[in-house]
């Protein structure tokens, strides 16, 4: 595609040269068809010195550049509209039920639904139209799923859980499985039956290996537009706002709500009945054992304030020096104290 064809789809600005574009590299590794794009102000320098033939950057970019440059007020969503643009999905998955799938006569298919191989849909599964099931891809009975959906090869949803439209599902994610839910009698756990179910709803994105656990009664709800990464499990009776992310292998015990607009970092730990309000950032790793007030940033174990916390770090940093000195002061205050007596 022609920069200067691009450039009119992302409602841009052409700074020099046209070029015909043939792919997305980054700034170190582009070549002369490649576009490219500065996501930092640390990678300023790569951008001087890049092989690339267009630099995506914001309106205002002022830096050196030798190539040519497209300016928009959003350079990431140019980004991603420019990837859809220059890497267009092909048909891979052409309506039909693969041969070794199996699919009990009382699901329902809407139309142009594509089955894989060695799926498996149980009865009472009703599936919208368009969507895709990948090979080995399991739907327990009575799933209820939107259009335009897309499960990826061996992902799961187990029975009775309803799923809206636009819903994507990575490899081997699972819906609906039962909570880590136990009653202790006399020393010995044992398992409580979980008779509610999970709700994704529409344009939900749940990554590979990612685990949402069915309710115990009740429901586990995961509101629109919310964005799950690989290797993150919630648990039983969770609740997750719209247009929410929740970075990689983070984790959350049960009956734990999370409003809408919330970001959480990678390998973020939250306890159980807590709530993080609308707004709010989880940093990573952090530990969350108590509510999270609405648009406020946290990070560290326990979580705290990320300004109170960096300076916790900074002043720890400083132990060993401080250990030193406090050493020395008593060595004089020692030799003082002895010429004085």
């Amino acid at each position: 595609m022609l920069a200067s064809k691009l450039v009119v789809e992302l409602g841009g600005r052409l700074d020099g040269e046209d070029v015909d574009l043939t792919g997305v590299a980054p700034l170190d590794t582009a070549g002369a068809n490649d576009l490219s794009f500065l996501s930092s102000p640390r990678y300023l320098k790569q951008v001087s010195e890049t092989g690339a033939g267009v630099v995506l950057v914001e309106e205002g970019f002022q830096g050196e550049c030798s190539t040519s440059l497209i300016r928009v007020d959003h350079p990431y969503a140019g980004l991603r509209l420019s990837l859809e643009l220059l890497y267009p999905e092909r048909d891979e998955h052409p309506p039909g039920i693969h041969p070794s799938a199996v699919v009990d006569p009382d699901a329902t298919l809407g139309e142009g639904v594509a089955v894989g191989a060695f799926a498996v849909i149980e009865a009472g599964v009703v599936i919208g139209a368009r969507t895709w099931v990948g090979p080995g891809v399991y739907m327990g009975r009575d799933v209820q799923v939107g259009e335009d959906c897309r499960f990826h090869p061996g992902a799961v949803v187990y029975s009775k859980c309803i799923l809206g439209s636009r819903v994507e599902l990575l490899a081997n994610a699972v819906v609906g499985s039962d909570g880590f839910g136990h009653s202790r009698e006399d020393g010995i756990y044992r398992k409580m039956r979980h008779v509610g179910i999970a709700v994704l709803e529409d344009d939900v994105l749940v990554g590979a290996c990612a685990t949402i656990d069915r309710a115990t009664f009740g429901e586990t709800r995961i509101c629109s537009g919310t964005k799950i990464d690989n290797l993150v499990m919630i648990a039983h009776n969770c609740r997750i706002g719209p247009n929410t992310a929740i970075a990689g292998q983070a984790g959350m015990a049960g009956s734990t709500t999370v409003g809408g607009g919330v970001q959480i970092g990678g390998q973020v730990g939250l306890s159980g009945h807590l709530t993080v309000h609308d707004g709010a950032i989880v940093g990573g790793q952090a530990g969350v054992t108590k509510d999270v007030p609405e648009g406020t940033f946290v990070s560290g174990y326990p979580a705290r304030p990320h300004r109170e916390d960096n300076a916790m770090l900074a002043n720890l940093a400083r132990l060993p020096k401080l250990r030193q000195r406090v050493r020395e002061l008593e060595k004089r205050l020692a030799e003082l104290e002895s010429r004085n007596e």
